[in-house]
Protein backbone atom coordinates (compact mmCIF):
# COMPACT_ATOMS: atom_id res chain seq x y z
CA UNK A 1 0.00 0.00 0.00
CA UNK A 2 3.01 2.00 0.91
CA UNK A 3 4.16 2.11 -2.86
CA UNK A 4 1.12 2.82 -3.95
CA UNK A 5 0.22 5.66 -2.29
CA UNK A 6 3.20 8.26 -3.94
CA UNK A 7 1.98 7.43 -7.52
CA UNK A 8 -1.68 7.74 -6.93
CA UNK A 9 -1.35 11.03 -4.97
CA UNK A 10 0.47 12.14 -7.88
CA UNK A 11 -2.05 10.80 -10.31
CA UNK A 12 -4.55 13.13 -8.23
CA UNK A 13 -2.95 16.34 -8.57
CA UNK A 14 -2.37 16.00 -12.16
CA UNK A 15 -5.66 15.68 -12.69
CA UNK A 16 -6.70 18.41 -10.53
CA UNK A 17 -4.23 20.49 -11.84
CA UNK A 18 -5.61 19.84 -15.30
CA UNK A 19 -9.19 20.21 -14.70
CA UNK A 20 -7.57 24.13 -12.63
CA UNK A 21 -6.09 25.27 -15.96
CA UNK A 22 -8.75 23.90 -18.35
CA UNK A 23 -11.00 26.15 -16.17
CA UNK A 24 -8.74 29.09 -15.85
CA UNK A 25 -8.02 28.91 -19.69
CA UNK A 26 -10.95 27.79 -21.13
CA UNK A 27 -14.57 27.48 -18.66
CA UNK A 28 -14.28 30.63 -16.97
CA UNK A 29 -13.60 33.07 -20.16
CA UNK A 30 -15.97 30.50 -22.16
CA UNK A 31 -18.45 31.63 -19.49
CA UNK A 32 -17.74 35.36 -18.99
CA UNK A 33 -16.03 34.99 -15.76
CA UNK A 34 -18.40 32.77 -14.41
CA UNK A 35 -16.65 29.63 -12.48
CA UNK A 36 -17.98 26.38 -13.78
CA UNK A 37 -20.98 25.05 -11.31
CA UNK A 38 -18.98 21.98 -10.01
CA UNK A 39 -16.24 24.57 -8.75
CA UNK A 40 -18.87 25.81 -6.51
CA UNK A 41 -18.58 23.63 -3.19
CA UNK A 42 -21.13 25.69 -1.82
CA UNK A 43 -23.64 24.94 -4.18
CA UNK A 44 -25.56 27.57 -6.45
CA UNK A 45 -28.67 29.01 -7.01
CA UNK A 46 -30.82 28.20 -9.88
CA UNK A 47 -30.54 31.50 -10.98
CA UNK A 48 -27.29 30.92 -11.33
CA UNK A 49 -26.95 27.73 -12.81
CA UNK A 50 -29.48 29.28 -15.65
CA UNK A 51 -27.10 32.26 -15.92
CA UNK A 52 -23.55 29.96 -16.43
CA UNK A 53 -25.90 27.76 -18.76
CA UNK A 54 -27.06 30.90 -21.07
CA UNK A 55 -23.28 32.18 -20.87
CA UNK A 56 -20.90 28.95 -21.67
CA UNK A 57 -19.79 29.17 -25.31
CA UNK A 58 -19.66 26.12 -27.68
CA UNK A 59 -15.85 25.48 -27.15
CA UNK A 60 -16.50 25.71 -23.11
CA UNK A 61 -19.50 23.29 -23.17
CA UNK A 62 -17.48 20.95 -25.53
CA UNK A 63 -14.37 21.03 -22.66
CA UNK A 64 -16.87 20.16 -19.75
CA UNK A 65 -18.43 17.57 -21.37
CA UNK A 66 -15.45 15.94 -22.87
CA UNK A 67 -11.88 16.48 -21.10
CA UNK A 68 -13.64 18.27 -17.86
CA UNK A 69 -16.13 14.62 -17.50
CA UNK A 70 -12.63 12.30 -18.09
CA UNK A 71 -10.28 14.20 -15.75
CA UNK A 72 -13.09 14.83 -13.41
CA UNK A 73 -13.93 11.02 -13.19
CA UNK A 74 -10.13 10.14 -12.88
CA UNK A 75 -9.56 12.99 -10.48
CA UNK A 76 -12.72 11.57 -8.26
CA UNK A 77 -11.86 7.92 -8.15
CA UNK A 78 -8.18 8.66 -7.58
CA UNK A 79 -9.04 11.17 -4.56
CA UNK A 80 -11.27 8.68 -3.16
CA UNK A 81 -9.35 5.87 -3.37
CA UNK A 82 -6.40 7.50 -1.54
CA UNK A 83 -8.84 8.54 1.18
CA UNK A 84 -10.16 5.33 1.21
CA UNK A 85 -6.39 3.63 1.48
CA UNK A 86 -5.86 6.15 4.44
CA UNK A 87 -8.60 5.70 6.34
CA UNK A 88 -7.69 1.90 6.18
CA UNK A 89 -4.15 2.27 6.97
CA UNK A 90 -4.88 4.68 10.15
CA UNK A 91 -8.00 2.56 11.49
CA UNK A 92 -5.48 -0.96 11.50
CA UNK A 93 -6.74 -2.83 14.51
CA UNK A 94 -9.85 -1.54 14.99
CA UNK A 95 -12.80 -3.88 14.71
CA UNK A 96 -14.07 -4.43 11.04
CA UNK A 97 -17.15 -3.11 11.23
CA UNK A 98 -15.80 0.66 12.34
CA UNK A 99 -13.37 0.30 9.34
CA UNK A 100 -15.83 -0.57 6.91
CA UNK A 101 -18.03 2.19 8.80
CA UNK A 102 -15.12 5.09 8.26
CA UNK A 103 -15.50 4.08 4.32
CA UNK A 104 -19.03 4.90 4.09
CA UNK A 105 -18.36 8.76 3.54
CA UNK A 106 -16.25 8.13 0.74
CA UNK A 107 -18.05 5.83 -0.70
CA UNK A 108 -21.11 8.53 -0.26
CA UNK A 109 -18.18 10.95 -1.88
CA UNK A 110 -18.00 9.13 -5.30
CA UNK A 111 -21.79 8.97 -5.79
CA UNK A 112 -22.37 12.83 -4.80
CA UNK A 113 -19.84 13.28 -7.72
CA UNK A 114 -21.17 10.63 -10.22
CA UNK A 115 -24.81 12.72 -9.38
CA UNK A 116 -23.29 15.89 -9.83
CA UNK A 117 -21.56 15.21 -13.13
CA UNK A 118 -24.87 13.72 -14.19
CA UNK A 119 -27.18 16.44 -13.51
CA UNK A 120 -24.72 19.08 -14.73
CA UNK A 121 -24.17 17.58 -17.93
CA UNK A 122 -27.61 17.22 -18.38
CA UNK A 123 -28.13 20.92 -17.98
CA UNK A 124 -25.68 21.47 -20.13
CA UNK A 125 -26.81 19.28 -22.98
CA UNK A 126 -30.21 20.96 -22.44
CA UNK A 127 -29.29 24.20 -22.77
CA UNK A 128 -30.82 27.20 -22.43
CA UNK A 129 -33.82 26.72 -23.92
CA UNK A 130 -34.69 23.91 -22.22
CA UNK A 131 -33.38 24.40 -18.61
CA UNK A 132 -35.32 22.67 -16.12
CA UNK A 133 -34.97 24.57 -12.61
CA UNK A 134 -35.89 21.14 -10.53
CA UNK A 135 -32.48 19.38 -12.22
CA UNK A 136 -30.25 22.67 -11.48
CA UNK A 137 -31.94 22.71 -7.43
CA UNK A 138 -30.49 18.23 -7.78
CA UNK A 139 -27.08 19.50 -8.91
CA UNK A 140 -26.89 22.49 -6.41
CA UNK A 141 -27.40 19.75 -3.81
CA UNK A 142 -25.14 16.91 -5.00
CA UNK A 143 -22.48 19.54 -5.15
CA UNK A 144 -22.50 20.66 -1.21
CA UNK A 145 -22.66 17.12 -0.87
CA UNK A 146 -19.82 16.20 -2.48
CA UNK A 147 -17.72 18.78 -1.06
CA UNK A 148 -19.42 17.64 2.58
CA UNK A 149 -18.45 14.19 2.09
CA UNK A 150 -14.91 14.84 1.13
CA UNK A 151 -14.72 17.33 4.16
CA UNK A 152 -15.88 14.51 6.54
CA UNK A 153 -13.65 11.89 4.62
CA UNK A 154 -10.47 14.31 5.38
CA UNK A 155 -11.53 15.24 8.93
CA UNK A 156 -12.05 11.28 9.41
CA UNK A 157 -8.38 10.98 7.96
CA UNK A 158 -6.98 13.47 10.38
CA UNK A 159 -8.78 12.42 13.58
CA UNK A 160 -6.74 8.86 12.81
CA UNK A 161 -3.96 10.57 12.34
CA UNK A 162 -3.91 12.22 15.39
CA UNK A 163 -4.90 9.38 17.44
CA UNK A 164 -1.79 7.71 16.03
CA UNK A 165 0.43 10.22 16.79
CA UNK A 166 -0.99 10.47 20.92
CA UNK A 167 -0.69 6.84 21.11
CA UNK A 168 2.74 6.46 19.94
Amino acid sequence: MRRLLPPLAAFAAAMLLLMGWYAGTVLIPAAGGLWPLDMRPLGFSVAAAQDYVVALEGRGRAVILLEMRWLGAGFAWAFALLMALGLLRLSRGRAIWLRALLLLPVAAYLGADWAEGVTVRELLLRGPTHFLPLLAEWAALFTRMKAGFAALSLGLLAWLWWLERRQG
